[in-house]
């Protein structure tokens, strides 16, 4: 998927991305670099109609698009057409559906393997969730996806690389921010959960993160948390161990981190040793490291 530039492309290579225009109007103009598993699209236009699906050509691909538009609709398959807004989107499971435009608009979107950013959060919403209102990061994020897309520059593999990585950090983080907001709307005992697991998602790769520590974190005291996880039937040891598994799962699932040795993984992902990974991902997942390595290369 590496391309070093980024480049222009037409309405029929555009399609091979999960994009087509409906009808006669205009062509778009689209524009695509990638870099290792990250896939950034650009697209802008006038009046026109698109059909979207990237959750078939990209099936383990989350989709975080900024939308500039003037007006717009969207429908589902079998339902009405329904006026939105534009700003950020993130969808999780990939987008399938039809867009109207009304006037000009233009989308910048970061495609970022599922894998890369299951971590940040407990779980993944099923649906695409629209927010209107901007944020720093998501702003930040969106120029920086844009100027990658108007760049003719040529990118070195160091570039490649950084490029890569910055995208889904700052995914994650977005998402990890999101969520928070989202989910923030329960009960005390409830979003003091969803905040130390939060705190856990970002904070799981460091050895030293603790129970203490995460209570520190969201300002409660040890005893106030691990009583708020015993009513879900977790503890905050539990969930530490459980986030520290599902990184160690996608390091083990990313073919570019093959050049880590078991003992390394373990290290990264804030295990002690690697008998520690291998009782958390055998609880988790029912399967050892190299067995997950070798299904994966299967």
């Amino acid at each position: 998927m590496n391309t070093k530039i980024a480049r222009s492309i037409d309405d029929r290579e555009l399609a091979m991305h999960g994009i087509r225009r409906v009808g006669d109007r205009p062509g778009l103009r689209s524009r695509v670099r990638s870099s290792g598993g990250v896939l950034l699209l650009g697209i802008s236009g006038a009046t026109s109609e698109l059909t979207i699906d990237t959750a078939t050509v990209y099936p383990e691909h989350s989709v975080f698009a900024f939308v500039e538009t003037q007006a717009l609709w969207s429908r589902l398959e079998g339902e009405p057409w329904v006026e939105t807004e534009g700003g950020l989107v993130i969808a999780p499971q990939g987008i399938t559906r039809r867009l109207r435009w009304a006037g000009s608009w233009r989308v910048s979107a970061a495609l970022v393997p599922r894998s890369a950013i299951a971590s940040f959060v407990p779980s993944l919403a099923p649906d695409a969730n629209v927010y209107p209102e901007r944020r720093l990061l998501d702003t930040s994020m969106q120029q920086f996806v844009t100027g990658l897309l108007d760049a003719d520059a040529q990118a070195s593999a160091i570039e490649q690389y950084a490029i890569e990585q910055l995208v889904m950090e700052m995914s994650g983080a977005m998402l990890l921010d999101r969520v928070g907001a989202v989910t923030g709307q329960g009960t005390p005992h409830e979003v003091l959960r969803e905040r130390a697991i939060a705190v856990i998602a970002q904070q799981c790769g460091d050895p030293a993160l603790n129970p203490a520590r995460v209570a520190r974190e969201v300002q409660s005291s040890l005893r106030q948390l691990q009583l708020v996880f015993s009513e879900s039937g977790n503890s905050v040891a539990g969930e530490i161990r459980r986030q520290r598994a599902r990184l160690a799962h996608s390091l083990l699932m990313d073919s570019r981190y093959d050049v880590l040795s078991i003992d390394q993984i373990a290290q990264r992902a804030g295990f002690h040793s690697p008998m520690s990974l291998r009782r958390a991902l055998d609880d988790a997942y029912s399967c050892t490291p190299r067995a997950l390595r070798a299904a994966r290369r299967a």
